[in-house]
């Protein structure tokens, strides 16, 4: 056998033994099963409800849900966002669903301002539930990421029963690809989840392989200022070197911000120090999942929600590509904000009725769950946060969820 054999097989070797771990930590060889499914039903499926990638509940028990069409999302997959969105097909919306009357309502875009480009990723709401700071209100404010074709930005709407009125656009020279979106006084935090770099550079190989290493851990979380002058630049780096950062939440008290990691199947609490939003946050708790988890929430108690993505290549290099034909587990868990407790798990599903699931969130006795690429959203009635309601505590042999310092 010649050299260039030899090192042919070696390298075949090499990418055989990475895919096999690559495929484990994406929980490719998990045995799944289906349970709290009772009393599940879709919703939304005929009203124009697609990609309810985000939920969160206001004070009063109605819940925005946002709704796009990410189809476009698996086109031209080595460029950011901003560049995909002339694929998009249609508009996307924000809905208000209130389970005590089974009422779902589109809200109307209104305001000279409102984007020509509108597609939804992750939603924060003021008031929202288990955000002590939030006051009961007859408008309701919604941040919302959008992406543009002129770039990524935060929209700032107000909301009125039927209708969602544009306020403001916030835009920054420094995030590339945001994701979630968490408001607070003042401001809000967002997600830049990945670093894009063109193919043809080398770093782009441990960057789309998302290998451990410091390039793969190209994340980052922003503060941004309601207050910046136009111009001026109102956003700040507070965190760094994170694996794909994609869920972000503020504590009950505003003294903690919560951040999920995808990749690294994590989600870590940071204290806000005295200085206040914009400065770094000091990382405080972490609590591990056997899972990619997607969007957080929180519910009147103050626990803290979130859909997960149990297989995750499954999620992505198949039914990303045909959501219909290839369906993809899903899972939600919630855990104290202290993370001093081992998650639950909530439900977790084969992909049927719905499949992808990134979003979740609780109020009074109903459970929201929605999915990235499937038409409508999914109702579970009859819920309640006692542990007898629940599947139980898991443990770290169940997947590794343990507290620890981040």
């Amino acid at each position: 056998m010649g050299a260039c054999s030899v090192f042919g097989w070696t390298v075949f070797g090499m990418l055989a033994v990475l895919g096999v771990m690559k495929a484990y930590e994406g929980g490719e060889f998990k045995t799944l099963r289906t349970h709290g499914m009772e009393a599940c039903r879709l919703a939304g499926t005929g009203d124009g409800v697609i990609g309810s990638e985000d939920i969160h509940f206001r004070p009063d028990g109605v819940a925005f849900i946002s709704s796009d069409d990410k189809s476009y999302w698996e086109t031209e997959m080595f460029r950011n966002f901003s560049a995909r969105v002339p694929h998009a097909k249609v508009q996307g919306n924000i809905f208000t669903y209130d389970p005590a009357t089974d009422k779902l309502q589109k809200l109307r875009h209104t305001g000279d301002s409102f984007p020509r480009d509108f597609h939804p990723h992750g939603i924060s709401i003021v008031p929202r539930t288990g955000f002590e700071h939030a006051k009961l209100s007859k408008v309701t404010t919604v941040f919302a990421v959008n992406h543009r074709r002129d770039g990524d930005a935060v929209e700032v709407f107000e909301a009125t029963p039927d209708a969602l009125k544009h306020v403001k656009t916030v835009k920054s020279s420094i995030w590339k690809n945001i994701n979630d979106v968490a408001a607070a006084e003042g401001g809000f935090y967002v997600t830049n989840y990945i670093e894009r770099v063109p193919y043809t550079h080398p770093l782009a190989v441990p960057e789309l392989i998302n290998l451990q290493v410091e390039i793969g851990a190209g994340g980052y979380v922003l503060w941004c200022r309601l207050d910046a002058n136009e111009g001026e630049e109102a956003c700040t780096k507070v965190l760094e070197g994170l694996r794909m950062p994609n869920g972000v939440e503020v504590s009950t008290d505003g003294k903690q911000v919560f951040v999920l990691e995808s990749l690294g199947q994590r989600v870590v609490s940071y204290n806000i120090p005295p200085e206040g939003h914009g400065a770094r946050l000091v990382p405080y708790k972490t609590l591990r999942f056997g899972a990619a988890c997607d969007n957080l929430s929180l519910s009147p108690s103050g626990r803290v929600y979130t859909a997960c993505h149990p297989k995750a290549l499954t999620f992505k290099f198949l039914h990303a590509k045909k959501p219909s034909k290839f369906r993809s587990p899903s899972q939600v868990f919630s855990f104290d904000q202290s993370l001093s407790h081992l998650r639950q798990e909530l439900l977790s599903a084969d992909g049927n009725p719905l499949s992808g699931s990134s979003g979740a969130a609780f109020h009074g006795s109903t459970l929201l769950v929605g999915g990235i690429y499937d038409p409508g959203f999914m109702v579970c009635s009859g819920r309640s946060e006692e542990p007898s309601s629940i599947h139980g505590e898991s443990g770290p042999e169940q997947g590794g969820a343990r507290s620890s310092a981040a």
